[in-house]
């Protein structure tokens, strides 16, 4: 599914942007993150208009929806029984995230100039906290939710979509009552994941067919911008996501569109991981800063300094998938195969994923 590579990409892309330009006014979490675009003074709406469009939020919504998608659909293909299946799926995911992270979250607590004490660096090392790389918060979400995918891919064996559906409805329900998860974040965003699974079934092609006459670019576009423009957008923003997914994953015009699967998206994507890791260590790093980058906007100036670490973060992140990732793909399959589970090899989106 090159498409789905490729607005991964993007996605990593996008988040360094927003956290460069926040890394230079951390006041505007408050006067512009929390507001809608009708909210923010007059000041504020440069800003405002920038981190609307790369928007964090909304990234990382996809990625959790992304991650629903492609690995049920792994799941659900799966041979072998549920509990072999389960173990290889629960290893190949923990050999997929932790090898890339653990030296990461070394090299920023190296040059990270306040103090941090071994608790915290192992414990985010862990994914107990994310003291050290604070967006590794995503990738603690991403590992309580093997549990919640293991039994969504359990349902829609057994009870088809519908199973899948009500497992949804479940969800919305715990993100109001996240005291039904036990990890608060799983209770918060574990419905994106299940709304995700939907994406190959047939709630996802029926929902392609009705959104093709708009095209996914205004999908896109709706997407970014709703919850920026409208207050108490979140669940609709998610809604437009699944739309978004649904047709690069069941129109093939929209499948083929060049923006997304041209060599250098298709690259990046394959490197998104990384790249969303390896730009952490650059904005523990103000000191190095000059100091008439300080003097500059936070728009302004964030928008320079992503232009010099998104290269290096890309050369990073490829160094990374090369010497610690791959590898730790490949042990997680001989693992499991030498384990004898049964169970083949997961499809290759979970590579990039």
């Amino acid at each position: 599914m090159p498409a789905l590579d490729g607005l991964r990409a993007y996605a990593a892309l996008v988040v360094i942007v927003y956290h460069t330009i926040l890394l230079f006014d951390h006041g505007l979490i408050q006067r512009v993150l929390l507001k809608t675009l009708w909210q923010v003074d007059a000041s504020d709406i440069w800003a405002k208009a920038w981190l609307s469009t790369f928007n964090g939020a909304a990234a990382v919504e996809l990625f959790f929806l992304l991650s629903g998608c492609v690995l049920v659909r792994s799941l659900d293909t799966a041979k072998g029984t549920w509990l072999s299946v389960s173990a290889a799926f629960a290893i190949k995911r923990a050999l997929r995230i932790y090898p890339g992270l653990i030296p990461c979250v070394a090299v920023t607590a190296a040059v990270t100039p306040s103090a941090l004490t071994w608790g915290n660096i192992a414990g985010n090392m862990a994914l107990w906290n994310f003291d050290v790389v604070g967006p590794s918060w995503t990738l603690q979400v991403e590992m309580l939710a093997i549990p919640l995918l293991l039994i969504v891919s359990m349902v829609h064996r057994n009870w088809g979509v519908r199973g899948v559906v009500v497992a949804l409805i479940v969800a919305l329900v715990a993100r109001k009552n996240q005291e039904m998860f036990v990890a608060p974040l799983l209770g918060q965003y574990g419905y994106l994941f299940i709304l995700g699974a939907l994406v190959p079934s047939r709630v996802g092609s029926l929902t392609a067919s009705l959104a093709r006459p708009v095209g996914w670019i205004p999908v896109v576009v709706a997407f970014v911008f709703l919850r920026q423009c409208l207050g108490g957008m979140d669940l609709p923003t998610a809604a437009l996501g699944f739309v978004l997914l649904a047709l690069l994953y069941h129109d093939d015009k929209a499948a083929k569109a060049p923006v997304l699967i041209s060599r250098v998206p298709q690259f990046l994507g394959k490197m998104s991981f990384g790249i969303y890791l390896w730009n952490v260590p650059f904005l523990h790093m103000p000191y190095l800063l000059p100091k008439a980058l300080w003097s500059l906007d936070a728009v302004t100036a964030g928008l320079i300094f992503a232009v010099v670490i998104v290269p290096v973060s890309i050369l990073l992140a490829t160094l990374s998938f090369r010497f610690l990732e791959a590898p730790g793909i490949a042990l997680g399959t001989r693992l499991t195969n030498l384990w004898g589970s049964g169970s083949r090899r997961l499809s290759a989106p979970e590579v990039a994923n």
